[in-house]
């Protein structure tokens, strides 16, 4: 081997190495720095494995690492394993440590390691330049290394290599902060020397020295390609000789000389290259051991070392020795030691050197580089010759291939540390299986997102491979939704009821205030567990009497957050499910069910097993365990008709320590907290959101692409669908946005992760959490703030809104209603057990009822005495106000009638607000979906019109004459009775007459909506088709002589209705229907805010006419309900694709028509006639699908101008700005008449949801004024 040390020093942009494994939300990464090197030992086979430039960022301790150098780190193409520890500098691990060998049964040869002593070999001096500095062919980005990180990563090189070397060739890396150090050492030169050689480098980059600088290289692969050029023999050009060194070199200790004998490879030393020989007899021969250099060789055979170089005289012989590669210790030729298969039939295994490629391992075993290839078809890991890995074990020879090396980090896969080859047949790729059935990955990490859980195999087709850039899944791959192939008997709607909300300043609820219809199970929050391991809920003993008195499913939740973590309770249920005291809680459980007579217990623990709660002692493996075993004993000892259910987390991280495959048989649902996805806590942590480095951007807390995939990792881990529940929230997690103007997903977020700059809402009064109820007060009122913004997130299926002052603006994420119904929709679809709410008294400002007109401590609920002297509330406060027509039809008796008006307009005024801004959501990119609109009608008037006139029954024939010929025969008759001749095999051609035009055109349109502009008069035919032939007819004479002669039959319908050309097809875009409706709308806007007001005053009754307040109701909430349904429906005419199932086109098409209608009475004569819009809107119903559909039933509605949508609107415009010519009173009294007047049978032609609110608004509406309390 040469006697030469190259060294190498860049500047690298890189925030360099990770390492040891941190497990997070998703799954596990590389932490940001490797383990120690005193700890991981000298072999960098222990060392940490990093296979991601992008994670070498942020450590700044100085780090020794390896890299195969023969494929470059910075090229895209490159599978990169970087082998790294960190150093102190103080290591204290055994010099003649070994490498572990792979315990497989197998011979393995094993590559070179460090730098040799004296190996076997003695020392001699010799004045040698060393190689440093210089150009290479690799760019660079033109700066100079700091001096002071080039010092650094230079000392804990030359630290290592003395406390760490072994014999052999040393390639080897060192980085501090900015600085990469690379260095190239043959076997032959002497520990002591490359010591010395590194210190005299270091003192001349310390006074400034130009022959040892490291100019006009940056990075790392600059670094690397000067080491690569070295190891292959390579001098580097332009480089810069340093001054000569005398150094120790090693030769044979046989050998009686005192100078050095020059050695193959790129050396200085100025000496004659070995003699040429003549072909002989076999020579003698030995093999290379791990660590040897030529001087080790020449020892070993009892020769020189100028001997052993005339007996083996190929190029590089001594730079490129691999183990258990034969030599020559004698004149002859080498016989062919080719690796033969082991005794076992396993291959003979290599492991591969932080130097090697597949040439040189080849020209070193006498195989060749393809013989490599073929070998190792079914290596792991085996990626092709470009792709070698340093430590990777490859075949030299056929047979069965090798258990691959150990790699130190790895958690799943057969390379995890201390993994036996199975003897039962089981997939290398099946050993060591992640938690929960995660998704493992080629580097044997654990997740369950894209970055584990997609195989990428590699173009080998090697097991344990991935194609460059990507992780490569290896087992339990996917992450879709499993074992959801059953819908639950009955879908569960459960909602937790804080009992803490009277802890609150405002926003609380009392338990008979919870909405009966919404929920089928009340989780009552929290109890909580005393020392002697007891049932506590003396905190809140009022609520829960009052709560069990509710008619739903009573379910007792223990636990929380704040007990779980706080520091006297955290330990409570860590002992109480210990088995020391397990059967203590759970006789305490059942007696209190008993006692209590409840459905059921809930338990949130979070977390069992967490290691990393702030200012939690961390918790122990075994409490899993002990979970479930507590689960087990309490299901034994409850009745199967009380339930028991546990929450638990949405994060591979926490959940991991859940047996949740074993729970389910013993809990009738898991609460999912499918929420909190994000929050403040993010911040600083790099793998919370991909490419977001300080964790600190903008997400959603709700975002449903997550959720699925936390859904997809409990189905996965053997939980059934119907065993979950799957949670949706009443609030938001919000930010202060670092830039107000920036809301995008990569903009970023104030604050650490313990200190949130957030606004605090006025009732929860925490600073990054706000509820739903506080949310729509900024909505609607805007308080103190001058920029309220809310707007539909589709990517993450959220609400967001953004308020704030200039300078000071948050953004929260969160679901109002609307999307919390479609997220419970879409887990129905799914097949999930239900839904879960945190929580019931977050969603509205709810009343404080105990059933007795006083609030919880004891005070009238309302006083008709105004209070606080503003002469405007007259008791009716804000808060007490449900916020929905739902929530005020279930308290209708908390309520005077003035106050009861007041709340419902005010609801009503909310949701015509909220439509508009949604109708400008939903107005976004809607015209790109138009044409598709406009396609599909077109796409479908052939086919309607074909059946139509089909032969024989086609309702069109009886407006035609038909002339037809067929065969032999002709005829002229109504096209209703002409001979079946369509039915024989035999041409035939007809040519239609339309004898009755007025009533063909008037009947197209009533039973097919097709205008008579949209029909044109053409012929149909094909040119022929072949007869039905039967078996005794003539066959083709060429061929096989089984084609039978075509007796060929024509039919042709000539003068037949079909499509006219698209140009002559005019579809009105629906859109322009509403926003020509504007000025109609900003009247209803207008006219039902100033009612609201005179009902807050008690000045809504006219003084010579007497109209009740519930009067206004009835008149708003026709043509709010209208606006609303009409704008709901457009939400899902955004989901239009070009390519969708028929079907799906038509259900699609009936949501634009039935947007269109519940909009028409707001648009008057501005697109033409009203009858003529209706009528045309009418047909297109018709011609999508068949009479008596929700859109054409809507339309019989409508096409009246004088029907009550019409006429109600009507008045209340009429009544705006005080023009019209009655009063505003006596105009919403007489639109009251109207809807009064309308039938049961026409309101039954509404859309179920418009049905649903209307029914609510006549219940409201019937609450007589004597009910009052």
């Amino acid at each position: 081997m040469r006697r030469s040390i190259a060294l190498w020093a860049a500047l690298s942009r890189l925030a360099f190495l990770c390492g040891a494994i941190r497990t997070t939300y998703n799954g596990q990464y590389a932490e940001d720095c490797p383990s120690l090197c005193n700890d991981a030992g000298p072999d960098p086979s222990n060392w940490t494995n990093v296979h991601h430039l992008r994670e070498l960022k942020t450590c700044h301790l100085p780090i020794i690492f390896d890299v195969n150098v023969q494929a470059l780190v910075d090229d895209p193409q490159t599978i990169l394993t970087i082998r790294a520890c960190v150093s102190t500098g103080q290591e204290t691990y055994n010099t003649k440590s070994l490498p572990p060998l792979q315990d497989d049964g197998s011979r393995v040869s094993h590559g070179n390691l460090t730098i040799s002593n004296n190996c076997g070999g003695k020392t001699i001096k010799s004045s040698v330049t060393p190689g440093v500095d210089g150009s290479v062919s690799h760019p660079g980005s033109g700066a100079k290394p700091n001096a002071t990180d080039v010092l650094t990563a230079t000392r804990h090189l030359t630290l290592f290599l003395h406390k760490g070397s072994q014999c052999g060739t040393t390639i080897m890396f060192a980085k501090s902060n900015s600085a990469v150090v690379g260095l190239y050492s043959g076997a032959e030169v002497a520990q002591t020397s490359v010591s010395a050689m590194l210190s005299t480098f270091r003192d001349r980059v310390q006074h400034g020295g130009t022959a040892f600088q490291a100019a006009s290289f940056f990075d790392l692969g600059v670094a690397q390609a000067a080491v690569k050029g070295w190891t292959n023999g390579l001098c580097l050009n332009g480089s810069t000789p340093s001054a000569a060194l005398d150094m120790d070199v090693l030769v044979s200790a046989i050998s009686k000389n005192t100078t050095a004998t020059p050695l193959h490879g790129n050396s200085t030393l100025g000496a004659k290259g070995p003699r040429s020989l003549q072909a002989r007899a076999d020579c003698k021969t030995q093999q290379v051991k791990s660590g040897d250099g030529c001087a080790d060789l020449a020892t070993r055979c009892g020769i020189s070392s100028a001997d052993l170089t005339k007996y083996n005289p190929q190029a590089n012989f001594c730079s490129t020795l691999k183990p258990n590669q034969y030599y020559c210790c004698s004149a002859g030729t080498l016989p062919d030691m080719r690796p033969k298969p082991n005794p076992d039939g396993s291959c003979h295994s290599y492991k591969v050197a932080s130097g090697d490629g597949c040439f040189s391992i080849a020209s070193s075993f006498g195989i060749t580089q393809a013989n490599i290839e073929s070998f190792n078809k079914k290596t792991w890991g085996w990626a092709g010759c470009a792709h070698l890995q340093a430590g990777q074990l490859i075949c030299l020879s056929t047979g069965d291939p090798p258990m691959p090396s150990s790699v130190a980090d790895a958690t799943c896969g057969p390379q995890v540390p201390g993994t036996k080859k199975p003897t039962d047949g089981t997939s290398l790729a099946d050993l060591n299986p992640c938690p929960l059935n995660a998704c493992c990955n080629v580097w044997g990490f654990c997740g369950t997102t894209d970055d584990f859980c997609v195989p990428s195999p590699a173009d080998t087709g090697a097991p344990g491979t991935a194609k460059p850039g990507t992780n490569g899944c290896i087992s339990h791959c996917g992450s879709d939704v499993v074992n959801n192939d059953e819908a639950p008997a009955s879908f569960k709607r459960i909602g937790y009821y804080e009992a803490f909300s009277y802890d609150r300043d405002c926003l609380a609820m009392h338990p008979r205030s919870i909405p009966k219809n919404n929920f089928t199970h009340v989780h009552f929050a929290f109890a909580t567990v005393t020392d002697k391991f007891d049932v506590d809920i003396s905190n809140y003993d009022i609520e829960f009497n009052a709560w069990k008195e509710g008619d739903y499913k009573k379910v007792l939740s223990f636990g929380g957050w704040d007990f779980s973590t706080g520091s006297d309770t955290f330990q409570r249920f860590r002992q109480a499910t210990t088995s020391a005291y397990r059967g203590t809680f759970v006789n305490n459980l059942v007696n209190f069910m008993k006692r209590e007579n409840i459905d059921g217990f809930d338990f949130d623990w979070e977390y069992p097993g967490a290691p990393d709660i702030p200012d939690v002692p961390p918790g122990s493996a075994s409490e899993g365990d002990n979970y479930l075993d507590f689960l087990s004993l309490l299901r034994s000892r409850l009745s199967k008709d009380k339930s028991i259910s546990i929450a638990i987390p949405a994060s591979f991280w926490y959940l991991q320590s859940y047996p949740v495959k074993d729970m389910a048989k013993y809990v009738d649902y898991f609460i999912y907290m499918t929420y909190d996805l994000h929050g403040q806590w993010d911040v600083e942590n790099k793998w919370a959101i991909p490419s977001c480095e300080g964790g600190n951007c903008l997400r959603s807390h709700v975002n449903k692409t997550e959720t699925y995939n936390a859904l997809a990792m409990l189905t996965k881990a053997g939980v059934k669908s119907t065993k979950i529940a799957v949670g949706v929230t009443s609030y938001g997690r919000s930010f202060r946005m670092a830039d107000q103007n920036c809301s995008e997903p990569m903009c970023t977020f104030l604050g650490g992760k313990l200190d949130s700059k957030a606004y605090k809402g006025r009732c929860t009064g925490t600073a990054g959490y706000i509820s739903n109820a506080e949310i729509t007060e900024i909505i609607n009122k805007h308080g103190n703030y001058s920029i309220v913004n809310s707007y539909i997130d589709g990517d993450s299926a959220s609400n967001i809104l953004e308020y704030g002052n200039n300078g000071a603006v948050d953004w929260v994420a969160y679901m109002d209603g609307g999307l919390k119904a479609e997220r419970i929709k879409w887990i129905q679809l799914l097949n999930f057990a239900g839904s879960s709410d945190w929580a019931i008294d977050l969603e509205t400002f709810a009343t404080e009822d105990t059933g007795k007109g006083t609030d919880a401590s004891g005070a009238p609920l309302y006083d008709d005495e105004d209070e606080d002297g503003d002469g405007t509330d007259y008791g009716c406060l804000e808060e007490d106000n449900p916020g929905t027509l739902e929530g005020i039809a279930n308290v209708i008796d908390n309520f005077n009638e003035r106050c009861l008006s007041y709340f419902t307009l005010e609801t009503l005024y909310d949701m015509l607000i909220d439509s508009l801004s949604l109708f400008d959501d939903n107005s976004h990119d809607y015209d790109d979906k138009f044409k598709y609109y406009e396609e599909w009608i077109k796409e479908l008037v052939d086919p309607k019109l074909d059946d139509y006139m089909r032969f024989g029954d086609g309702p069109g024939n009886q407006f035609f004459t038909c002339h037809w010929e067929a065969g032999s025969r002709s005829g002229t008759d109504p096209c209703t009775g002409v001979p079946h001749f369509w039915e024989l095999e035999e041409s035939f051609s007809v040519e239609y007459e339309l004898t009755d035009e007025e009533g063909f055109y008037d009947d197209v349109a009533a039973t097919l909506g097709i205008d008579r502009d949209w029909i044109a008069w053409r012929d149909r035919g094909k040119n022929y088709d072949c007869a039905a032939q039967a078996e005794d007819m003539p066959r083709r004479p060429y061929g096989n002589g089984n084609m039978p002669v075509c007796h060929r039959i024509f039919r042709r319908r000539l003068n037949v209705p079909v499509k006219a050309s698209d140009d002559d097809i005019v579809v009105a875009n629906p859109k322009e229907m509403i926003e020509s409706s504007w000025t109609n709308i900003t009247a209803l806007q207008e006219t039902l805010l100033a009612t609201i007001v005179d009902v807050a005053l008690d000045i809504f009754q006219d003084a010579t006419v007497q109209v009740p307040e519930f009067d206004a109701i009835v008149a708003f909430a026709m043509p709010v309900l209208q606006l609303a349904e009409s704008i709901d429906s457009m939400k899902d005419i955004k989901d239009i694709g070009e390519r969708v199932m028929e079907e799906k086109k038509r259900e699609l098409i009936f949501k634009i028509l039935t947007f269109v209608f519940m909009a028409l009475p707001f648009v008057g004569e501005a697109l033409g006639p009203l009858v003529g819009s209706a009528t045309a809107l009418a047909r297109i119903a018709l011609l999508v699908s068949e009479a008596g559909n929700t859109a054409v039933t809507i339309a019989d509605i409508i096409k009246d101008p004088t029907s009550a949508p019409f006429a109600m609107l009507g008045l209340i415009v009429g009544a705006a700005g005080g023009g019209g010519k009655l009063s505003r009173t006596e105009s919403l009294g007489e639109a009251s008449k109207a809807r009064g007047l309308m039938k049961a049978a026409d309101l039954a032609k509404f859309p179920q949801r418009f049905r649903d609110r209307d029914a609510l608004v006549q219940k409201i509406s019937k609450k007589s004024v004597c009910s009052v309390i």
